[in-house]
Formats: C-alpha cells, structure tokens, sequence
C-alpha cells in the first residue's frame, strides 16, 4: 500500500535554524556564483541573527522552567484509600448475657463483662461498622510542606436495625493538618491518635481494639515533632481534656466524663531506633477536675468543686527479628484512667468531703506475630491490667482485668486477609457479688478484609 504524504516546509526545515534555511533558499532559488557573494556578505548578518535568536530561547527557557517551578511548589497532591472489612463474631459471658446491647459486641470491651450472674447463652454478630475511608492532600509550598487528613469509619453510631438496614452513622476518626515547616520539625493542630500512645505498638490482631493493657485514645491536639538525629525524635503536645471519676459506695457523686477542666493534658515524648528496636517513652501530666452537688454516702449535701493534677507514664516497643516481631507496652500512673482499656479504670473517687482522691492503676501487654509462611502469619497476646482503689469505692468497682488473643491469618495477597481469631478476657471486681467476684468473655471473630 502506498501512502499520501504531504511535504511541507516544516517538514523540510525540521528543527532547522534560521541561518540554515536561508541557506537552503538562495541554493534553490539563486545561480551559484550570486549565492556564493551573498553568503559571504550575510554572514555577519546571519551571526548576528543566531545570537538574537539563542538569546530569546534563552528568555523563554528560563521563564518556562520559573513556571514549572511555581507549579511545583504551589501543587496540591491528593490521595485516598481504606478498606473494607467483615466481622463474624461469636461470644459467650460466664456470668450472665451481655451487659449493653451493642456495647461490647462488636469488640472487647472488658468493662462490660457481667459478673456474679448465671452463665449466659452464646449469641452471634456480624457487621461491616468498621469498614474506612481516607482522604489526605500535601502541598507543597515556600514554607514547606502542608498537609490535611481526614479519616472516617461508621462504628458505634447505630442508627438502624438488624431487622432490615443494618444502618451505622459515620464518624470522624481522624481530621488534622500537618505542617513540615523544616526537614526536622513539624506541627500537627487537629484530631488523631493521642501523642501518649504509641499505636506503632500495637499489636497484629483482627479485635478492632486490642488487649485490655493497651493505651487507646485519639482527641484533638496541637502537637510539636522536632528530629533530634537519624533515628531519634521528640514531641510535645496539648490535648483536649476530661476526667473520669467514681463516687464512694452510697454516695451520687461520679460519672464517666467531667468538662470542667482549665488546663489541656500534657504529652511529652521521646521516639528512637537501636539497630532492630523501635521504642517510646512518654510522660503525661493531667489536671482532673469536676463540679458537682451530690448527696454523700452519709446523706450529706455537698457542694463539690475540686482539682488536683496527675501523672502518667508509658514504655512502647518493637522488636523486630527477621519477619517476625515482638511488641509490648508497660503503662502505669496514678491518672491513666481513660487512656487505658477504653476507660476500663476511671481517674479517682470522689471522696464524701468532695475531694479527689487518684487511683494508682498500671497495665501493659505483650505481643508475639510468628510468620509460618509468606502468607501465613499468627499473633499471640498476653494482657493484664490492674488499680489500687480506695476501699469506699462499690463492689462492682473493677479492680483488674486479664486478655489473651491467638489468631491465624491468610494474605493470598498483601491487601487482602482472612482470619480467625480465639479471645478470652477477664473482669475482677473490688468485692464478690452474689458470691462472685469476676467473670470471663470467651470469644471466637472470624474476619475478611480488603485495604485499597
């Protein structure tokens, strides 16, 4: 087959420069002898024509590339991902059913273990609540890098039924913007993991939070992180605050959540790497505070308004030796209170004459993930909690908790796994009652999950 071609002058000249296609010209168009004296006559001409020319692609070279440099710096980057997640889990209390419909079910919630009842019957759930969606910019300025997250799941906030729609409301995870003003240090201003908790540490496994020894806290917070060298680092950070207080035993004092501090909760912490462990420490310093009429357990009116100030400390490691690793975290203080176990413990009592009076509480874990194969992995966790209370507390006060968690997982692929996952926990109480001063959760969670 033959094919058409049209010849132009472009596609003569190519990238010709001006000088050459004159050239060209007066060979085509001139004799011989008149192309020769006029060459040499214009050649003064024609260098003078080249050198305009190199300088003017030289303006518009540096122009373009001045561009493409703002472009650069003043682009916006977007990303987002997630994943989907099933959850079938099976549970059954020792002592009695479960406490709260919908609390507790959809993961370990140790509070809630019943205790001092009668064995309760095996019931199953299944929900795809914690399924996640994410979405971050990065920006790229003159000032350095800026950056915003937002991350949303849709568990805890039901709003249907398990009759028809099975509905769950969404809800903010994670929203804050970061900036990277230098290459060592940045400032982070919004809602994401508490700088007190090292969620590195946590442990491999298909419960949505985890041992009953962890820290598990995400707040709003204005945070500070500056490179000390290579493989060390430093934060400090003002979080949002509240304070969690029990009554004594017959008095109407206490509640979960009091917002009556003045002061936010101070985090410092201290991140480093030695050869294959990565490790934390991190203090935290705490007002906790309340307002609160109540009747004591003396029948007496109290007018309650009380502050006092309190401490936490916090040890979170990894241990990595080959594709297998070890992790563990050792928490203890005298305000851990919400921070620790999903607020298994709260911050102090209330005492008659309206004082608060902190309870000494420690807690940790350790955590063991063994590859079998490349696409077989298992983790095994041991978990323990423990408070001093003051003996006026109640009966049914928790005084310590105990978990285990063993799972075996298949990754056909790295974003897709499958798992099954055996929990047992352990809830033990100030006093016995009915005769009985701790119950047990046994719980078998089969769970698929796809991260894109």
């Amino acid at each position: 087959m033959i094919m058409n071609k049209k010849w132009t002058l472009a596609n003569l000249t190519g990238q010709a420069s001006p000088s050459s296609l004159i050239a060209c010209l007066a060979f085509a168009v001139l004799p011989l002898p008149v192309v020769a004296d006029a060459a040499a006559s214009a050649t003064p001409y024609l260098e003078t024509l080249e050198q305009r020319v190199a300088g003017l692609e030289k303006v518009l070279a540096e122009k373009d590339a001045a561009s493409k440099t703002q472009q650069v710096k003043g682009a916006t980057e977007y990303a987002f991902g997630g994943y989907i997640k099933l959850d079938v889990i099976a549970s059954q209390y020792s002592d009695g059913e479960r406490a709260l419909a919908g609390v507790g079910d959809d993961f370990l919630v140790a509070s809630v273990i019943p205790v001092g009842g009668e064995s309760g019957d095996p019931h199953l759930d299944m929900h795809a609540k914690h399924s996640r969606i994410w979405f971050k910019t990065t920006t790229a300025t003159e000032l350095g890098t800026v950056g915003s997250y937002i991350e949303m799941d849709f568990g805890v906030n039901q709003i249907g039924d398990e009759r028809i729609s099975n509905s769950a409301a969404s809800r903010i995870r994670h929203a804050y913007l970061n900036w990277q003003y230098d290459a060592d240090s940045s400032i982070l201003a919004g809602q994401t993991w508490s700088t007190f908790f090292n969620v590195g540490s946590l442990p491999d496994i298909l419960d949505f939070v985890g041992p009953v020894g962890t820290l598990f806290e995400r707040q709003a917070q204005l945070r500070w992180t500056g490179a000390l060298s290579a493989t060390s680092s430093l934060m400090l950070a003002v979080e949002n605050p509240s304070s969690g207080l029990y009554g004594e035993d017959g008095s109407a004092a206490g509640a979960s959540a009091y917002d009556n501090n003045a002061l936010p909760d101070t985090v410092l912490r201290y991140n480093a790497k030695s050869g294959d462990f990565s490790y934390s420490f991190a203090a935290l310093l705490r007002e906790l505070a309340y307002k609160q009429n109540f009747t004591n357990s003396q029948a007496q009116a109290i007018r309650g308004d009380d502050s006092v100030y309190g401490y936490g400390l916090s040890f979170a490691g990894i241990w990595q030796f080959g594709a297998d690793d070890v992790r563990l975290q050792i928490n203890a203080g005298n305000a851990l209170g919400r921070y620790l176990g999903l607020q298994a413990y709260r911050d102090g009592v209330i005492a008659d004459n309206g004082d608060i009076d902190l309870i000494d509480t420690v807690g940790g874990y350790i955590a063991y993930r063994h590859f079998w194969a490349p696409k077989w992995r298992s983790s095994l966790v041991l978990s323990a909690s423990s408070a001093d209370n003051p003996n006026t507390v109640a009966a049914t006060t928790a005084a310590s908790y105990q978990s285990a968690h063993a799972n075996l997982i298949y990754a056909p692929i790295a974003a897709l796994n499958f798992g099954v996952e055996y929990i047992r926990a352990t809830k033990n109480n100030e006093r016995p009652v009915n005769s009985d001063d701790s119950g047990d959760v046994d719980r078998l969670q089969f769970s698929a999950k796809y991260t894109f």
